[in-house]
């Protein structure tokens, strides 16, 4: 099972969480394979060019809807060479601070980076925060030094050490460091508040609505899979998530199980992917 996750992320949990699952449903093993980088696409074209019906590729949503639009010459095609197989949760992304940042909110953070142009730094888990926050800092006239990262977790250290100022990242990634008061959560990302952290608001109460995205990770093929083998490893994916042990441990990190079929996560992802791409085209957002 190649992902483009970094080691300890929510996708590379959740990928291990599938492939635990799906190796005692199929008596086989699935052993993980980390490539990460690029926006996904590394571990991606790995993916594509394996041999058919020698791996399978799990990834965040990111990888489907926003790194088409970030790289546009990718050397395989999205959409016909990842095939949707199921989702696993929704992922929850949050943006975080030091505890000492002089910002009480997301907002006051926007308008210390008005006041103070060039003098903020952010980074960014890639896919779609990067582009949203990229591009809602263009559409305001916000000058705010972006630092790259390669994996999320230097990211959010780097954060909590006072290296970066600001971060949005999943929160299995953040929530050590909040729980050990190195950081700070200022808003999650998705349209409904986490029930890890209920007391955080969303983007959208925040008052930054166009922040708002989702993290999707989930399972896919290879292009011309037999259906009735995606079929099968959609029935036991779902099964994988409604197991008592995988809907624990998925609580215990903030993350919402996601029981859906291979044409719903299809839908959601090309809708995510559109209005990205949009947003995208707008802006001129390319890749940081």
């Amino acid at each position: 099972m190649i992902t483009p996750a970094s080691p300890g992320g929510s996708t590379d949990v959740m990928a291990r969480l599938v492939s635990e699952g799906l190796s005692r449903h199929f008596g086989v093993p699935f052993p993980v394979d980390t490539r990460p980088g690029a926006e996904g696409s590394i571990a991606a074209q790995a993916f594509v060019q394996a041999p058919p019906g020698t791996a399978l590729f799990f990834t965040n949503a990111g990888t489907i809807t926003t790194t088409p639009v970030l790289i546009p010459r990718l050397p395989y095609d999205t959409r016909a060479d990842l095939v949707a197989i199921a989702p696993v949760a929704t992922d929850f992304l949050a943006y975080a601070v030091r505890p000492d940042f002089p910002a009480a909110s997301l907002s006051e953070v926007f308008e210390r980076i008005r006041d103070r142009p060039g003098d903020i730094s952010w980074c960014s888990a890639p896919g779609g925060t990067n582009l949203l926050t990229n591009a809602y800092l263009r559409s305001r006239g916000l000058d705010a030094v972006f630092v790259n990262y390669r994996t999320t977790g230097p990211a959010a250290l780097d954060t909590a050490a006072g290296r970066v100022d600001l971060t949005v990242q999943p929160l299995v990634t953040l929530a050590p460091l909040v729980q050990e008061g190195r950081l700070r959560l200022l808003a999650v990302t998705t349209s409904i508040r986490s029930p890890a952290w209920p007391d955080v608001p969303t983007v959208k109460e925040a008052g930054a609505p166009e922040l708002e995205v989702e993290g999707i990770p989930g399972l896919f093929g290879w292009k011309g899979m037999p259906e009735d083998l995606r079929a099968r490893l959609t029935a036991a994916v779902q099964d994988v998530v409604r197991a008592p042990e995988t809907i624990e441990r998925m609580r215990s990190l903030g993350l919402v199980p996601r029981i859906t079929t291979a044409q719903e996560l299809e839908r959601d992802l090309r809708e995510m992917g559109g209005r990205l791409a949009e947003v995208a085209q707008k802006y001129g957002v390319r890749s940081e």
